[in-house]
């Protein structure tokens, strides 16, 4: 299910907490946890061992473009990303909330990287990292990372109802 979920559209903030608070119902569900018991985010999570879906999409989709960017560059995927005009920031665009796209969301996540130099907002950005996933080592490395900054990143308790 969840590697169906990172080649969808990628998701907005509150449909990953939706999905997130769906995630946490099935674990107390399944544990037979009751409203009426108390019980942290972080404590089902460690109990059950697992990490929330939002963090598993984040991972999936970075490591499923890591691979995409060590194919060749004459698959689909790499000839799309080279023809089309994901860059072009002088584009006029209509009105209303800007199109979010693949590259827009993953220039989201490296945007918390402390690291400054990795982007995602021109081609040479898109050879940088080629260059970096062409080191699978060097990619883990780099996926880990942008977890861990993201899980940083999120609140203690997502429902702070339940205490």
């Amino acid at each position: 299910m969840v590697s169906d979920l990172v080649c969808f559209p990628p998701y907005l903030r509150y449909r990953l907490k939706r999905l997130d608070s769906f995630h946490r119902r099935q674990f107390r569900r399944i544990l037979g946890i009751h409203y009426r018991t108390k019980i942290t985010n972080q404590s089902l999570y460690k109990k059950c061992s697992e990490t929330p879906l939002s963090l598993q999409i984040l991972e999936l989709r970075w490591r499923l473009f890591g691979h995409i960017l060590r194919r060749d560059n004459s698959i689909p995927a790499n000839l799309a990303m080279a023809m089309l005009n994901y860059f072009n920031e002088n584009s006029n665009r209509g009105r209303g909330r800007p199109t979010t796209t693949l590259p827009i969301t993953l220039n989201n996540d490296l945007k918390r990287l402390q690291n400054k130099d990795v982007q995602l907002t021109t081609k040479e950005d898109l050879h940088k990292l080629q260059k970096i996933a062409s080191q699978r080592q060097e990619w883990i490395a780099f996926t880990a990372e942008i977890k861990r900054t993201a899980e940083a990143a999120r609140p203690d308790d997502q429902d702070s109802g339940r205490h």
